[in-house]
């Protein structure tokens, strides 16, 4: 067995053998500087990194999202109180791929989705692990973008509970909840699952691809929220220039900073704080997920182009309650005996009982 190690600041570093007293450590939490897609924003905070994302040529897990969530989900359902390691997480990446890749042999679910993109009712249905979704814990709702009163087409959100509503239950369900229990949520948004793991002091967001992270990253993360993170609003004259499908790393990042980077970062002080702190988890889900999408549907509103994508599909987010299946109540001794073998031994009755099933008894 493992347990876990803890730095003083109690984040999870490594993992700490019960057969001896040497640490070892598999995987870090690291300090992030991101910007984001459009270059308006900047996080810091801290990610865990897998050393894999479902696209790894050994994963061959392209499509593989839905799948991931629910073998992740089944993960963190079994170890409520725990994060995984580097080499847990590359495992579970693997495995939700191979899940994927077993439901696309399926041709009954190749021929509804060609894409090979299942939803998540197909992969729940499909029990790839014994998980299922509360619907009166869950939320749909949608992205509200600004000037929508003034907007064609979107009257459809008059009347539908928005994700600042959503943010708002999901809070209180936090703030509700027992440490011992967090609320772990898989999310839709934008054709993409990911995973929201909710506790009282932090926030984290389980992704399994690198690129909604950064342009450019390969690697599966975890990014936490908590009272250290913060983000940032940069000014226009200070801020980098990315273009509008592009974001990357700043100072402490892994990838190389440009010195363009360097002297922007020496700026920060001019930035204005737009959040700090877990809740800072959706800022950054409206600011740096979301922005772009919605800018774009923006666009493409005033100049009355037609997507192929329905207006509501383009802003709807959902917000999916996990749950572990409960384990099944054991039949009664007649029906054990008949339908499946025992998984112990019962004593021996007594001779006046001979043929006599003794009476079955609750154990506390």
């Amino acid at each position: 067995q493992l347990q876990r190690s803890r730095s003083e600041d109690g984040s999870v570093h490594g993992m700490m053998s019960e057969f001896g007293d040497d640490n070892f450590v598999v995987g870090n939490w690291e300090s992030k500087e991101v910007l984001s897609r459009d270059g308006h924003m900047r996080l810091s905070s801290q990610v865990f990194f897998a050393s894999i994302d479902q696209r790894s040529e050994r994963v061959a897990g392209a499509s593989a999202c839905t799948s991931l969530v629910a073998v992740i989900a089944d993960w963190f359902q079994a170890n409520q109180n725990l994060m995984p390691i580097q080499s847990q997480f590359d495992n579970l990446i693997r495995e939700g791929s191979l899940e994927w890749r077993n439901l696309c042999e399926n041709k009954t679910y190749r021929e509804r989705f060609p894409d090979k993109h299942f939803d998540l009712e197909t992969v729940l249905d499909a029990k790839t692990r014994p998980l299922t979704v509360s619907p009166s814990k869950s939320f749909i709702g949608f992205f509200v973008p600004e000037g929508a009163d003034d907007m064609g087409g979107l009257d459809f959100l008059n009347d539908a509970m928005s994700f600042d509503n959503i943010w708002d239950e999901i809070s209180q369900a936090a703030e509700a909840s027992s440490s011992d229990n967090p609320n772990l949520y898989i999310v839709s948004w934008n054709d993409h699952f990911f995973l929201l793991k909710v506790e009282r002091d932090a926030y984290y967001i389980i992704d399994t691809l690198g690129e909604r992270f950064y342009e450019g990253c390969s690697q599966a993360y975890i990014l936490k929220f908590d009272d250290t993170t913060m983000i940032h609003k940069v000014s226009g004259e200070k801020k980098a220039q990315p273009s509008p499908d592009s974001s990357g790393p700043l100072k402490g990042s892994s990838a190389s900073s440009s010195s363009g980077q360097d002297s922007e970062d020496d700026d920060a002080e001019e930035n204005v704080l737009v959040s700090k702190g877990k809740e800072s988890c959706k800022e950054y889900i409206k600011s740096f997920l979301a922005a772009i999408p919605i800018r774009e549907l923006q666009g493409d509103i005033k100049r009355g182009t037609v997507a192929s994508t329905p207006l509501h599909h383009r802003l709807q987010i959902e917000f999916h309650y996990t749950e572990a299946v409960p384990a099944e109540v054991a039949p009664p001794p007649q029906a054990l005996a008949i339908e499946a073998p025992f998984e112990f031994s019962w004593p021996e009755p007594p001779p006046a009982m001979e043929l006599a099933l003794a009476p079955a008894v609750a154990v506390a």
